[in-house]
């Protein structure tokens, strides 16, 4: 797999500490790509019209990006599911996703709500 990264993304660091987790860093081709926010990088761009990072090129050939979409598939690989089926307890897992992924920028801003 190659993995199209910018050492300074948070994004990035997600998936490369999950993918160390599950055991599978070592399958993951680094390849270092430019992250501006205007002059996207042609070789990102080439596999993901966002022209974001980070961007996985599965084994297959597939593209796959945002942090969360590529770590859901390294969880796949690894053999492990956390996401739960279908239903209210899904659904509450994937609003601690959305929350935790939200990171420096709510500092503070949920403290009261129930999840």
């Amino acid at each position: 797999m190659k993995l199209f990264y910018a050492a300074t993304s948070p994004f990035v660091r997600k998936c490369l500490v999950s993918a160390h987790e599950l055991g599978l860093r070592e399958r993951l081709e680094l390849l270092p790509a430019a992250a501006h926010p205007v002059n996207r990088d042609r070789a990102v761009v080439a596999h993901n019209p966002l022209g974001k990072i980070p961007t996985l090129i599965t084994d297959e050939g597939t593209a796959l990006y945002d942090s969360r979409v590529i770590i859901e598939y390294l969880l796949t690989l690894g053999g492990v599911q956390l996401m739960a089926p279908a239903g209210p307890h899904r659904w509450r897992v994937l609003r601690w996703q959305a929350l935790a992924g939200t990171g420096r920028r709510c500092h503070g801003r949920f403290r009261g709500h129930s999840l």
